[in-house]
């Protein structure tokens, strides 16, 4: 599990979006298809209206429905099927929605739904974190144990009343006390889960889940159990979380020199810090250019305009798309990520936690690279992160931070 910190609740919403279409544009590359989750609640409004907004072939996209309430059809206000049908459903051409019909018998739905996911990898988990630490309506003490995909769940008191704080339901008395949801081992088979946790009401239970112990009594805590579990809080959600945690550095390798590399003989991750609006274009393509020569197999870049060096790297014929743009060129296969200034945690986590433990690029890479260019707003924080235990090249592309280049 990954948590990644955002500036604000709308910035949240937007990330956790783009790095779920993301997941799902590789899926369509690497699949020619994908399998998502849908999650709802007013935590994932705004994400699902950016999401519904992505350029992605919706057409080869099947999505399945996370939770729902016992007895209220899809005409009802607090119905999910209404809530996702007007903001995500009725505005993207998915191949197919398989919702949870709550108003039929429910051992019968639960096993047609079980039925339709029960072979089905999902590539993509949308999903929240509620006030009292459920995940979908697996209130606590959540089934940690069942490997149904569907069961059956009675709510408790703190999930119905956050329902009627939401403004689903003007009283208690309304909101239906069981439901059908998507179980804990269900969630978690998913490639990847992406987590929208937003707002100071939600500080208590994201606190408990993502840094607590893992239990039943706070079903979401499973999340810290998942590898590729994303969790997206911002400022107020976050508030009683800890120090962002310090990632370890595998191995920080001085190279003497990458201009002298005419062919690579060693394979490396890069990470480039920088102020790229300070270096001109023709700079950038040949930084892009030495550095593909010199082995990159990864190319992190943080900072000011740091889209501009991911494109400089597209133009050494890298494949667009952050995080899952690959291509073949001098021997190395790469993938560019570019993080704005405000996403130097998320940049960290990704180069550290992410890109240099993965298999797909470990076996091949003997070394991490960090260059650090100009006057850096956030310095000293780099170098806690990136300095310790090995060393790092300064200043590869000589500028003076004052002038443009």
């Amino acid at each position: 599990m990954r948590i990644v910190r955002c500036p604000s609740k709308e910035q949240l919403a937007l990330d956790a979006a783009m790095a779920g279409a993301e997941r799902i544009r590789k899926a369509l590359y690497e699949k020619k298809e994908a399998h998502i989750i849908l999650a709802t609640g007013m935590s994932q409004a705004a994400m699902l209206g950016h999401l519904a907004a992505e350029n992605l072939d919706w057409g080869r996209v099947t999505a399945y429905h996370l939770d729902e309430y016992l007895g209220i059809r899809a005409t009802h206000p607090a119905s999910f099927r209404k809530y996702l049908q007007e903001r995500f459903v009725g505005k993207v051409p998915l191949k197919d929605f398989h919702g949870i019909q709550g108003e039929k018998d429910p051992v019968s739905e639960c096993r047609r739904l079980n039925a339709l996911i029960g072979d089905v990898d999902i590539d993509v988990a949308f999903v929240g974190i509620g006030e009292n630490g459920h995940l979908a309506f697996n209130d606590p003490p959540a089934n940690f144990g069942t490997e149904l995909p569907y069961i059956l769940a009675r709510l408790d008191e703190a999930c119905r009343m956050q329902q009627v704080a939401e403004g689903w339901f003007k009283s208690i008395r309304e909101v239906p006390a069981r439901a059908i949801t998507m179980s804990i081992r269900q969630i978690l088979k998913a490639e990847h889960i992406i987590c929208s946790a937003p707002d100071a009401r939600k500080a208590k239970a994201v606190a408990a889940a993502l840094e607590g112990e893992v239990t039943s009594q706070v079903p979401a805590s499973c999340l810290q159990q998942h590898p590729r579990a994303v969790v997206y809080v911002d400022p107020e959600s976050a508030a009683l979380l800890g120090p962002s945690r310090d990632p370890v550095v595998i191995e920080v390798a001085r190279m003497e020199d990458l201009k002298s590399l005419e062919a690579p003989s060693e394979h490396f991750h890069l990470f480039v810090a920088a102020d790229f609006s300070k270096i001109k274009e023709p700079v950038q393509v040949d930084f892009a250019s030495k550095a593909l020569d010199g082995g990159a197999v990864t190319i992190t870049c943080w900072g000011k305009a740091a889209s501009g060096m991911e494109l400089a790297f597209d133009t050494q014929c890298v494949g667009r798309g952050l995080q899952t743009g690959l291509a073949e060129e001098t021997g190395s296969s790469v993938v560019t990520m570019s993080f704005k200034p405000e996403g130097l945690d998320e940049a960290l986590f990704m180069f550290l936690d992410t890109i240099m433990p993965s298999s797909n690029y470990v076996e091949s890479c003997t070394s991490a690279v960090a260059v650090l260019v100009g006057k850096l707003p956030q310095r000293e924080q780099l170098m806690k992160h990136l300095s310790h235990p090995g060393e790092f090249i300064d200043n590869y592309v000589e500028t003076d931070p004052d002038e443009e280049h």
